[in-house]
């Protein structure tokens, strides 16, 4: 990237950012921090307001306002590509949010632009899961505005056994793994962190009801250290169906893959419950054996147990 392109990079992030930290900056370019600060003089001197110093962050002068942007058709394709998704996996609120805004990008591109984009529009397709089930239409912003004002949520929720119960939380994020959205946070029910399937949410309602406590970044919850969110699943299986299965074990929760001496492959998943990797395991119970945790092979021999073999 030259030098204009990355101080016209620059200024985008400064209109779209509270603040713009001269160290992420430089990363993302892959240039010096001195690099960053001569750019930030230069636009400073060019008349932009900018505010901040090279220990802080960098941000706009408050109620200072650029003429809009114009996009490339290259970011209006990566712009319809997201739209195309989003339609898919997401909620009907969250959808219909986008939609609008694209249609806002949609104004700002030149006609010659426009055309281009409606008639890629075709060319693009993402479709649901045949298993997925409908979530309700306003989840997703439901659950971001509660983890932004900082209010309990209270949910009814129905999990793998078909069991309904009534919790209080206090959301801390989302995450998608396909096929699947999931919220993390404080149960106060179980009175720890959990993680919940947002298509077994049946009703949810932000409360008045402030956080009981500061909450951990969402990393930190899915991460190895915390095995009450994620549970750890070693499993040995041979390189044929390690090869065969690649993109599906992603989608079961693998984390790591690596081949051991013998030449079996060790697969380390991070599950969210263990029987559905318990059922997975027994699919391919001639190549692959449990190493942990014990609960993996015992929810595999109670499914045995009711064949009747």
């Amino acid at each position: 990237m030259n030098r204009i392109d990355r101080i016209s990079a620059l200024l985008v992030q400064l209109q779209s950012r509270p603040v713009v930290k001269a160290s992420e900056m430089a990363e993302r370019f892959g240039v010096s921090l001195r690099t960053i600060y001569r750019d930030m003089h230069t636009l400073s001197e060019a008349g932009v307001p900018i505010c901040g110093n090279s220990g802080v962050g960098y941000s706009l002068v408050e109620g200072y306002r650029l003429p809009s942007l114009m996009f490339t058709k290259e970011e209006a394709i990566a712009f319809l590509t997201a739209e195309k998704i989003i339609e898919q996996l997401t909620d009907t609120q969250n959808s219909n949010y986008f939609h609008q805004g694209m249609d806002k990008i949609r104004a700002a591109l030149r006609a010659v632009d426009k055309k281009y984009l409606h008639d890629m529009g075709d060319t693009i397709a993402v479709y649901k899961s045949k298993n997925t089930r409908e979530s309700l239409p306003n989840l997703l912003q439901t659950i971001l505005s509660s983890i932004n004002d900082k209010l309990i949520v209270e949910i009814d929720y129905t999990n793998i056994d078909e069991n309904k119960s009534k919790r209080a939380l206090e959301a801390v994020g989302i995450t998608y793994s396909h096929p699947n959205w999931y919220l993390s946070g404080w149960c106060h029910l179980r009175e720890e962190y959990r993680i919940f399937r947002l298509d077994r949410i049946e009703n949810i309602k932000i409360t008045t009801n402030k956080h009981t406590k500061v909450h951990p970044p969402l990393e930190s919850l899915l991460g190895n250290d915390d095995p009450q969110c994620l549970q750890e699943v070693i499993l040995h299986t041979s390189k044929e169906v390690a090869k065969y299965n690649a993109d599906r074990c992603y989608f079961m929760g693998m984390t790591e893959e690596k081949e051991l001496e013998n030449g079996q492959i060790e697969q380390t998943y991070m599950a969210y419950s263990l029987e559905p990797l318990a059922r997975w395991v027994l699919a391919n119970a001639d190549t692959t054996i449990v190493i942990s945790p014990v609960e993996v092979k015992n929810i595999i021999k109670q499914i045995i147990k009711k064949l009747n073999l």
